[in-house]
């Protein structure tokens, strides 16, 4: 396949873990592409009508939303470097992780954002990516904590205690390292679709609203210098 014969343009805001992961994708990839953030509540359905979530990525004229699929599209557009191992069994374990990542590590992630004691912050951190006049902002503070805020309480991890759902995130991280073992990388020699799923949502916890997040990961030097091998691997 030959490379793309333009920029990409990836919707959406890198404060959101799966479009972490797929800049992060981009990059490893050597794709160029443009990062056009959301302006309006408006814009996720625009660009996404099947869903409203980002990201979305436009390539060669073609849209292609949720990131597993955009990952699939890229191996596909590009094949090297590859997101996943030649090896199926593998790649069986490295597309398990990422879909762990996704559909298990993220509402860790959206638990600790949103909990009583980070709401505040996170909300100031989502607003301030938004179009708004600075006295707006409050208002717009209130109904993202009513709107996304709420969605952790509703899937079970956002009614545990702080201090519980500390002690089960590290517990998490810890059963990666057990994944992650002597290699540099989940299952292989250099990054795949797992280790990008797994750096968005970790990149998001480090992004400044959740310091608990961020000392859990401090507190494990492998996981730290798993973290930083995935950055340097992917630098744009």
């Amino acid at each position: 396949m030959k490379p793309p014969t333009a920029p990409a343009t990836l919707f959406g805001s890198r404060l959101s873990p799966f479009v972490e992961k797929v800049a992060r994708a981009l990059y490893l990839k050597r794709i160029p592409f443009t990062l056009v953030p959301p302006r309006s509540p408006g814009d996720f359905k625009k660009w996404n009508p099947q869903t409203g979530k980002m990201p979305v990525l436009e390539i060669d004229g073609r849209r292609v939303w949720d990131s597993t699929l955009i990952l699939a599209a890229l191996d596909e557009r590009v094949p090297e470097p590859t997101l996943y191992a030649g090896d199926p069994a593998v790649a069986a374990r490295q597309r398990f992780i990422e879909d762990w990542s996704d559909e298990a590590l993220y509402w860790y992630v959206m638990a600790l954002r949103w909990t009583r004691e980070n709401a505040g912050a996170t909300a100031e951190q989502v607003a301030a990516e938004l179009p708004v006049p600075a006295f707006a902002r409050p208002v717009v503070q209130l109904v993202l904590r009513r709107q996304i805020g709420g969605t952790p309480w509703t899937q079970g991890l956002g009614r545990l205690p702080l201090d519980v759902l500390l002690a089960q995130l590290g517990a998490r991280f810890d059963e990666l390292l057990v994944w992650l073992g002597a290699a540099p990388f989940l299952f292989g020699e250099r990054p795949s679709g797992a280790d990008l799923a797994v750096f968005g949502q970790v990149q998001t916890l480090r992004s400044g609203p959740t310091p608990q997040g961020a000392e859990l990961v401090a507190m494990r030097p492998a996981m730290e210098a798993w973290m930083g091998r995935v950055e340097e691997a992917t630098a744009g």
